[in-house]
């Protein structure tokens, strides 16, 4: 009696083959490693230059990324920027004024000198430096000029 299992058949097409159990989960891991690592390099290459090292320093920000909404488009020029202890000071005409920066807007410590760089972490100018054209207004309060443009363009 047979289980229908043939001697000659197996002799024609040879024996049944049987990948090792853990092939499967293998493959579907490697997948996920290749997908992930793209994802990072697409992010990586979408989120602008990195951020040098350097000591962090003290500007305002928005609380939120949702400002883009509030830009009056009042106008900044020949602002300058100096290091005040850990604090990043802005002036025009030489008066210091008060200015609340986009989200992710840093001011960081490098080679000595204060440098400020965009949330995308392009550099928007470096201590001694005049400042690009700002766009923006005044908040609520009237105290400080909310940054919403710089030369021309949002940065968030």
């Amino acid at each position: 009696m047979t289980d229908g299992h043939d001697a000659r058949t197996e002799a024609r097409e040879g024996p049944a083959r049987r990948s090792p159990r853990f092939v499967k989960p293998l493959g579907a891991a490697a997948a996920v490693l290749v997908i992930a690592a793209s994802a990072f390099g697409v992010s990586r290459a979408l989120s602008g230059p990195a951020l040098p090292s350097g000591q962090p320093l003290t500007i305002l920000t928005e609380p939120s990324a949702d400002n883009a909404n509030m830009c009056l488009m009042a106008a900044r020029a020949s602002v300058h920027m100096r290091l005040s202890g850990s604090e990043v000071v802005f002036s025009q005409g030489g008066q210091d004024e008060s200015y609340t920066w986009p989200y992710g807007t840093k001011a960081l410590l490098v080679d000595g000198k204060a440098e400020l760089f965009a949330p995308d972490g392009t550099l928007i100018a470096t201590e001694g430096q005049t400042l690009p054209d700002l766009g923006g207004g005044l908040g609520a309060e009237g105290d400080n000029f909310h940054v919403c443009q710089i030369d021309g363009h949002s940065p968030n």
